[in-house]
């Protein structure tokens, strides 16, 4: 027996777009594997006359798209605009209480205001898909939520972003400047044009966050996580990192630790013997530590048309077919928990130092001087000449406290012989 399946579409972009394609290409699989007739009652945009790939005048399309959610016969809204406010938020607000299933790829609203969509959801009895918010086409939601139910997670760690892992890449390989690397992605569609979010970090705190909440059950205030991306790196610092034996890879990680919640988002150094170190180009890649320290890794394509589009049909499939108890977080909105956050791991590493500085006498001395009072030992020293005025002095660390690593960068900073702040990584063991 044939179920036919009304959905709407706002937002026609690269993800909406292919979305619409791969739901036409697949129709009859559709119909074949699970007797579903996935029917677009409706599509928005908030520019009509822009060209888009696939045949706009098949589908009926508002220029409203709030009288678009509240079409009777429409069963799912897909939100694919993007973006924490404006019409985006409205969109999934106004769906859900107008008693629409809602899937999004947005993990800047989920992250800010997805406790909210999850009450509200459960109020009015309907589902939440949420799948392309995280690492585009690898399925870490639904593996979380159904695959790990009821087992123990003790750490989640990630590579969430892969516009920052594009360009770490090509950093290494093209010996691009770190402009000339982001041109490149954004001309290969890895970068969008305003790619602020993705290199500071933010995006991918919005993406742990998710995750987090889903792992460990907890309520999480975006507001108290510290982070840091890749925006501050050089070309420099990637060839030093090699030069050492590492790769930088900008990082989600979260655990649980003494009633708070571990939450990191920063670049580290990683040896170039450990899977995540081999993670390139625009592939994200996550590791679920869990019970014994036994590990999964998921790989795929983070961002893209179709990695993406093919979570959103998927989201379209399992809310049509699942159980009704299917709570956005796994679990009841009421039985989150508030926590605490740390922004530091626990643990003493090795620590990277690179430190663009005068060439004046006595400066490399000082620098050693700065770390012995910390009680901060080297591991690895060596020097670059920039030009005749200015040379990178880098560092390797052996095993010493953050803290510690962060009180002597403050007064290494401090010093006139340093041109600018000191570029400062961990070394993590993954």
């Amino acid at each position: 027996m044939i179920k036919n399946y009304n959905i709407v579409i706002a937002g026609l972009g690269t993800v909406g777009s292919s979305t619409i394609n791969l739901i036409e290409k697949n129709k009859n699989i559709f119909l074949m594997k699970s007797g579903l007739r996935i029917n677009i009652v409706g599509i928005f945009a908030k520019n009509k006359s822009k060209k888009r790939n696939f045949k706009k005048n098949k589908y009926k399309w508002f220029s409203n798209p709030l009288e678009m959610i509240k079409q009777k016969d429409v069963d799912t809204v897909v939100e694919l605009i993007g973006g924490d406010k404006g019409i985006a938020k409205k969109i999934c607000f106004e769906a859900l209480k107008n008693n629409k299933n809602l899937i999004t790829a947005n993990k800047a609203l989920i992250a800010n205001d997805g406790y909210e969509l999850a009450k509200l959801a459960e109020k009015n009895k309907v589902k939440i898909g949420f799948e392309a918010s995280v690492a585009g086409g690898i399925p870490i939601i639904s593996t979380l939520k159904r695959n790990f139910n009821g087992i123990k997670i003790n750490k989640i760690t990630g590579i969430l972003n892969g516009t920052s892992n594009y360009i770490l890449t090509n950093m290494l390989e093209e010996k691009n400047q770190f402009k000339n690397s982001l041109k490149k992605a954004q001309k290969l569609g890895y970068a969008e044009q305003k790619p602020d979010d993705d290199l500071n970090g933010l995006d991918t705190l919005h993406k742990i966050l998710i995750l987090s909440t889903i792992a460990f059950n907890k309520k999480i205030d975006l507001k108290k996580v510290v982070f840091s991306g890749i925006n501050n790196l050089r070309k420099d610092d990637v060839f030093y990192a090699d030069r050492l034996g590492y790769r930088i890879k900008l990082l989600g990680i979260c655990y649980l630790e003494k009633n708070k919640l571990k939450l990191v988002v920063e670049p580290f150094l990683i040896s170039k013997e450990k899977e995540l170190s081999n993670v390139n180009n625009n592939l994200n890649a996550i590791i679920i530590d869990s019970n014994n320290n036994n590990k999964t890794i998921l790989v795929g394509e983070g961002a893209g048309g179709d990695p993406t589009s093919m979570s959103v049909v998927s989201d379209i499939l399992n809310i049509h077919f699942e159980d009704k108890n299917d709570f956005m977080y796994g679990i009841k909105y009421q039985n989150l928990r508030k926590i605490k956050i740390s922004n530091n791991l626990s643990n003493k590493d090795l620590f990277f130092i690179r430190a663009q500085i005068y060439d004046k006498p006595g400066a490399i001395a000082a620098i050693t001087t700065i770390l012995k009072n910390y009680k901060i030992s080297i591991k690895s020293l060596f020097q670059e000449q920039i030009n005749q005025k200015l040379f990178n002095v880098v560092i390797l660390t052996h095993k010493c406290k953050k803290s510690f690593i962060n009180l002597a960068a403050s007064n290494l900073n401090n010093c006139k012989f340093v041109k600018q702040d000191s570029i400062i990584m961990q070394v993590l063991h993954v």
